[in-house]
């Protein structure tokens, strides 16, 4: 991410104790960068930027960003090999290179603010993916992964209300998110202000933001989202939505705005939106929808609503016609549900539209609050740094050649054992055999570049599958923390479970997020274009691709798990390959839930290019699933 005109970043002057990810020793590496001293870690402090809210501190900023050769927009289309952690600390103060994680201290988080002079040429305070001459983002949308913004403060107020001003341009997709960050817009009547603009991707997930002001708050057109905790407040239009596939909202709110979520009545290209837990208050119009009850026959703008409120609400859903199609829904109590769009009534018959009681209702074991339980990603930020203990400093190598098994088991048995957190520097850790996971862990990686990499006889029998990481064993109570960990094989594996989860977490439910596995397709695998080149003219399969068994087990002995933001990609095309070369990759199952006590949530997850099956649930109860893309394996 990049910044082309004058940001103001100043960081805070209170004595304070810092953010334990600016105080530890950082070891990460990037194995496949051929110079072994590229940096993962960056502050922005140590390339000059002052922070003191007058110094223009844009070049600091982006030469952090870009230290290194990286994989630059308009010459790089996407690799994972010089992944970056670029780290902001507190402060009033960027076009974003691919595999970036953009990370502010979130117990005073920095405030990335426009000055009077920033330039009409730029798109965004931070632009995750620059428009290039022709007219075409620099990177294709739908391959854009593995990235994070999170912990900031985006401030456009200081721009005049008629400027085209934008906070963070997103065109994203799978394994990325935006968290925790506010965007303070003009609040002047007929502002052009916009806090977060995607105009395409097959994303994602972004939650706990927070909008006040701005003309179109929001611009989000995607395949498909998930937005969860998200608050919007004085906006005229809060999201401005000109197409979609299906994006649902969790826990939304939005408060003295004129119109809520507007779809582009020029394109008429919503497909879906799904609202849950959320409320309107002092609202001119909830939802304007491009639909009315003549399109009985159609797919598109289709609404769904489970426990949405509305206070002071003039029309609810405002159709094509000027009427208003759910009125009924101001006061739906909370065992209700809406829907609006093509589909089948109690009788039968296709309808366009109804509103009733759910039946049966909201299991309590799921919920949390009276509204669906969610938990969102620890950062720790309370915690001092003397309680994350390094991987690397303890005798793993992390340079995907040495075995890291027992390194890794010992580690985090020990951590858990001393109530301690467990960080994965960046790098490819191959292990030989099962690494476990035990009740209690706490366990986070760095970059989204900390790769635990099976590889092996022990993972190439598909008669026998044999977890590359087990979390707890049958039979075990308790509970973990997981974050930013992919998981993955080297080569033919094709008895590798990638995570077996047997845990059971009776109370607080346990905890997965950005935890990804990522089969081939990528530096280091041996299942790339000259190893699996797409089939063509045969139906041969090679049994050198052969990846995987299955990408995610939660057996039967497993319960209690909060999973969000997690993907299990079989990948379909090889990552370092700048034309996006298809690769032919088999990995027999996706996403197994068998799990008989029940209680796990299925948030923004994603199972993609598997065999047999994308998602199976069998002899399980209370699965909670939200916005699930599940591509099968194309031909």
């Amino acid at each position: 991410m990049r910044l082309k005109a004058f940001l103001l970043l100043a960081f805070a002057s209170l004595v304070r104790s810092k953010y334990w990810l600016e105080e530890i020793e950082h070891r990460g590496t990037a194995p496949y960068y051929p110079d072994s001293q590229y940096r993962v870690f960056r502050n922005v402090k140590d390339f000059g930027a002052v922070g003191d809210g007058l110094t223009d501190d844009t070049n600091a900023i982006n030469a952090a960003i870009s230290a290194g050769v990286r994989c630059v927009p308009g010459i790089c289309r996407g690799s994972t090999i010089s992944p970056a952690t670029v780290y902001i600390p507190p402060g009033d103060s960027i076009i974003d290179l691919y595999y970036t994680q953009i990370i502010g201290d979130p117990t005073n988080r920095p405030v990335i603010k426009a000055s009077e002079s920033f330039s009409n040429k730029s798109f965004g305070l931070i632009d995750s993916n620059p428009y290039m001459s022709s007219g075409t983002l620099s990177y294709n949308s739908t391959n854009v992964f593995f990235r994070q913004i999170r912990n900031l403060v985006l401030d456009t107020t200081a721009l005049p209300p008629e400027f085209l001003a934008i906070g963070i341009h997103w065109p994203s997709s799978q394994a990325t998110s935006i968290t925790n960050c506010e965007f303070r817009l003009s609040t002047t009547p007929g502002n052009r202000h916009t806090g977060l603009f995607i105009e395409e991707g097959s994303g994602g997930f972004l939650n706990d933001l927070y909008f006040h002001g701005g003309g179109n708050a929001t611009v989000l057109g995607n395949q498909q989202f998930t937005a969860r905790n998200i608050w919007f407040v004085g906006a005229d239009v809060a999201i401005w939505m000109p197409w979609d596939w299906g994006w649902t909202f969790k826990s939304a709110v939005f408060k003295n705005c004129r119109v809520g979520i507007k779809m582009d009545p020029a394109s008429y290209g919503v497909g879906s939106i799904t609202m849950l837990d959320s409320r309107f208050e002092n609202i001119d119009i909830a939802i304007s929808t491009t639909r009315n009850r003549s399109q009985a026959i159609s797919g598109t703008a289709s609404l769904a609503f489970e426990n949405v409120k509305f206070q002071n609400v003039k029309s609810v859903v405002l159709d094509s016609e000027g009427v208003d199609q759910a009125r009924s829904a101001l006061d739906p109590g909370e065992d209700s549900i809406f829907v609006m769009g093509h589909y089948a009534n109690s009788k039968g018959n296709f309808d366009a539209g109804a509103f009733y009681p759910i039946s049966p209702p909201r299991s309590d074991s799921l919920l949390g609050r009276n509204i669906y339980y969610e938990r969102s990603k620890p950062q720790y930020e309370n915690v001092p740094s003397k309680f994350f203990i390094s991987a690397k400093a303890n005798g793993a190598y992390g340079d995907a050649s040495h075995d890291d098994t027992q390194v890794l088991n010992n580690l985090f048995k020990y951590t858990a054992e001393n109530n301690l957190i467990a960080y994965i520097d960046a790098g490819y850790y191959m292990v030989s055999d099962t690494v476990y996971i035990p009740p209690n862990a706490k366990i986070i990686g760095e970059a989204l570049a900390s790769i635990i990499m099976g590889t092996g006889q022990k993972f190439g029998d598909i008669n026998k599958p044999r977890p590359i990481v087990q979390v707890g064993r049958p039979g075990e109570v308790g509970q973990i923390e997981w974050s930013d960990t992919i998981i993955s094989t080297r080569g033919a594996a094709a008895g590798a479970v990638l995570i077996e989860y047997n845990l059971y977490s009776p109370e607080t439910p346990s905890g997965m997020w950005d935890v990804h596995t990522r089969i081939g397709g990528f530096a280091g695998t041996y299942l790339q274009v000259p190893e699996c080149p797409a089939i063509k003219e045969t139906n041969v399969i090679n049994p050198r691709c052969l990846a995987a068994y299955m990408s995610f087990h939660v057996t039967t002995y497993a319960g209690g798990l909060f999973t969000e933001n997690c993907w299990f990609w079989v990948a379909d095309h090889d990552l370092e390959n700048q034309k996006y070369a298809r690769v032919a990759l088999f990995a027999g199952r996706g996403v197994l839930v068998e799990a008989q006590r029940g209680r796990i949530w299925l948030s923004a997850t994603g199972s993609e290019h598997h065999v047999l099956y994308q998602y199976q649930l069998v002899n399980t109860k209370d699965v909670y699933m939200l916005e699930v893309p599940r591509f099968p394996l194309t031909s």
